[in-house]
């Protein structure tokens, strides 16, 4: 075995391959030769075909690449049946794309293998058995009339039946394994268990007795059916509705009951109809009953989270209530000694007092943006909006970083046109969001920050630019720019204090004030541009 091979296989070691591709083709051929005893056509084309939902539930767990076990165990299973080799190799090849077909229909729609949703007890009805299945049907019976083993006259009889056999096979069979590889989280324990058995047994014996007498009363059976699937979801639905189905193709192969006058369409009309009423019926009420106790425990769930986040929130305000008055003290005695108003600092303490200046700001924005994210996940968000100009908040925002500036060297140049800007909103909140972008863009840099602060008006839209000079985003770092948490993978920033939650508390906070918070470009090595958009206020009138 070359190592393409397991290179081809995701990895999967050669050895092990083989072992699932023999186990899968030795079933299906297995399930195939059992099937045969119920052939209605030309000894091969059964109303039900396991093997067809062997093939599903084997692309679905292990995907694409177990399609030899499929085509060989098929062909192996035709050879003998079929016109001629050639024939037996095509209908193989309608037995292996039909199964395949259906697993990546169902793949596209978002199936879960559980069938714990409606959605997809109706996926595997409508994609998986119904419109996959016309493949292996189509083929199989232009195979069987194009040699002569059938009359064309009988084509559409003998498609019916290739195409029911194959749907059941899937409808009956399919859940039934998937509901072995993904068992109730829930244990039955032995009197559960009991119950089940119980409750399996009775499906068979009423079945058996509808299906024996002439009064067309085997839908009575469905109660019992949707008791299985009420007590026990797809554990219960999946054995019910098989056990049912397998006993109505055994009344039909063998023209008792109902099926005693009827001709082979007849039949089939009679028998499918009865099983996807059981398999439709069986699996919607047990993806019902999966989606209500999904809602109520995520109902428990949230009114948990709710207290949870609650709490933290409370916990991380009053934590704020308690860290700000003394970082307002040590904020404002910082600024009296840096402006001398004290008298002159001494030479050796002007960087000394910048630094503790920039790093006390820095801790005072952090505990912000841990208020501003509790309160966004907490639907806590007070604001009090009032007519604001958009100019005054950007060049108090500048003032703010000021000290930070001088550290660093950096230059901020500001752009006004020569009207107001006037916006409704919450000073605090948007000067919170100006903070941050400014805050990030004297940061993450590698050279002297060079920053462009601008508001003007667009239409009936009030915009703050923030352009820098810093490193810029990756395209992966720019889908995850406003995610909470979310740092540069940069090691040279690895050091830089920060709590990621600044750009996710800012969008929030421009959401709140109805507007937008967005990242419009950014160039690796070049720098980036956020924009800050808010609807524009009506001028105040002059009294």
């Amino acid at each position: 075995m070359s190592a393409g091979l397991a290179r081809q296989n995701d990895g999967i070691p050669p050895v092990q391959y083989l072992v699932r591709l023999a186990a899968v083709a030795l079933a299906y051929w297995l399930a195939a030769r059992l099937s045969l005893n119920l052939a209605l056509v030309h000894g091969q084309v059964t109303p039900i075909w396991p093997p067809t939902g062997i093939a599903l539930v084997t692309f679905l767990i292990f995907g694409r690449r177990m399609w030899p076990a499929i085509a060989l165990a098929a062909f192996a299973v035709n050879l003998p049946l079929g016109p001629s080799p050639l024939g037996a190799a095509l209908i193989a090849s309608g037995n292996t794309l039909a199964p395949l077909a259906s697993s990546e229909l169902l793949r596209r729609a978002g199936f879960r293998r559980q069938l714990d949703r409606m959605r997809d007890a109706v996926a595997i009805v409508v994609l998986g058995a119904l419109l996959g299945m016309t493949i292996s049907a189509t083929i199989g019976s232009s195979v069987l009339t194009l040699s002569g083993s059938v009359p064309m006259s009988s084509f559409a009889s003998t498609w019916a039946v290739w195409w029911a056999g194959d749907a059941m096979g899937v409808l009956l069979v399919a859940p039934f394994l998937l509901s072995l590889v993904h068992p109730s989280p829930r244990r039955l324990g032995w009197w559960g268990s009991a119950e089940l058995t119980a409750l399996l047994a009775g499906v068979g014996v009423v079945t058996y007795f509808l299906f024996e007498n002439q009064y067309r009363l085997e839908y009575l059976v469905f109660p019992l059916i949707a008791v299985a699937a009420w007590r026990f979801r797809l554990a219960g639905a999946a054995p019910a509705a098989l056990i049912a189905s397998v006993i109505a193709v055994w009344a039909a192969v063998n023209g008792s009951g109902p099926f005693a006058s009827e001709t082979l369409l007849e039949k089939m009309v009679t028998l499918q109809a009865f099983n996807v009423s059981v398999s439709f019926a069986s699996f919607l009420l047990a993806s019902f009953v999966n989606a209500r106790q999904q809602r109520e425990e995520i109902s428990r769930l949230y009114a948990s989270a709710s207290l949870a986040i609650a709490a933290k929130t409370d916990a991380i305000d009053v934590a704020a209530h308690e860290l700000g008055p003394p970082m307002a003290v040590l904020t404002s005695y910082l600024a009296i000694l840096s402006d001398g108003k004290l008298g002159p600092p001494p030479s050796r303490w002007t960087s000394i007092l910048r630094v503790m200046a920039d790093k006390a700001w820095q801790v005072d924005r952090i505990i912000g943006e841990l208020v501003d994210a509790a309160r966004i996940e907490a639907k806590a968000q007070p604001s009090s909006h009032a007519h604001i100009d958009l100019r005054e908040a950007v060049q108090k925002a500048v003032d703010r970083a000021r000290p930070r500036v001088e550290v660093s060297g950096a230059r901020i140049a500001t752009t006004f046109g020569t009207g107001p800007v006037p916006v409704d909103a919450d000073a605090r909140q948007i000067g919170r969001i100006l903070d941050n972008l400014i805050n990030n863009s004297l940061t993450y840099t590698v050279r002297p920050p060079r920053l462009k602060v601008d508001a003007i008006t667009q239409g009936n839209r009030a915009i703050v630019h923030v352009i820098d000079n810093g490193i810029g985003m990756s395209d992966m770092e720019r889908a995850h720019v406003f995610q909470p948490f979310h740092r540069t993978k940069d090691p040279t920033f690895s050091s830089v204090p920060g709590s990621g939650l600044g750009l996710y508390a800012s969008r929030k906070l421009a959401e709140v004030n109805m507007g937008r918070l967005t990242l419009e470009r950014s160039e690796p090595g070049v720098g980036t541009c956020f924009a800050l958009d808010l609807p524009l206020a009506m001028t105040k009138p002059v009294r």
